[in-house]
């Protein structure tokens, strides 16, 4: 289900950053053709952990659907808080004084080790809610008392991730 495909995209979205790191400047126009493919591969693997992330949100949010504007509200506002100050801060960090610096390492590093490290922290996401998913079904089978778990409710890609 979901799991498998925020993988998938988060596989799709770490190639596209190799391919990005390992980019040469180019000097021809088959040469910019590299750049286009890595862009288009950053673009499919961000979309999908994007709408990915989204469907999850619903299911934290379950059948509570009257926080749910608020919950997309704030999530909708953090996303664009976080957007400007990641671009403010890259501005400030800016190494190049003169216009006719050279500061493509500068943006090439930014445009890899940025991504890279939101999509560990989405895999490390990932692997947790897989470890509460996993510890909850074991729960429930053994019929033990998880103090942390709601043992009567099951698990399916309908029902709520955490209850």
């Amino acid at each position: 289900g979901r799991n498998i495909t925020y993988l998938v995209a988060l596989v799709v979205l770490a190639g596209s950053l190799i391919l990005l790191y390992y980019q040469k400047p180019p000097n021809s126009t088959s040469e910019v053709i590299g750049v286009y493919e890595a862009m288009v591969l950053l673009g499919i693997g961000g979309t999908i952990l994007y709408v990915t992330s989204l469907s999850m949100v619903a299911d934290l949010i379950g059948f509570t659907v009257g926080s749910s504007a608020f919950v997309y509200g704030v999530m909708s506002f953090a996303d664009k808080l976080f957007n400007g100050l990641a671009v403010q801060i890259a501005q400030a960090l800016h190494p190049c004084t003169d216009a006719r610096q050279n500061c493509g390492t500068y943006y090439r590093q930014l445009l890899v080790f940025v991504p890279a490290g939101a999509a560990l922290v989405a895999l490390v996401s990932l692997i947790l809610l897989a470890l509460l998913v996993t510890t909850k079904k074991h729960c429930r089978e053994k019929k033990t008392d998880c103090s942390v778990m709601n043992p009567s409710v099951q698990d399916s890609e309908s029902e709520p991730l955490l209850s």
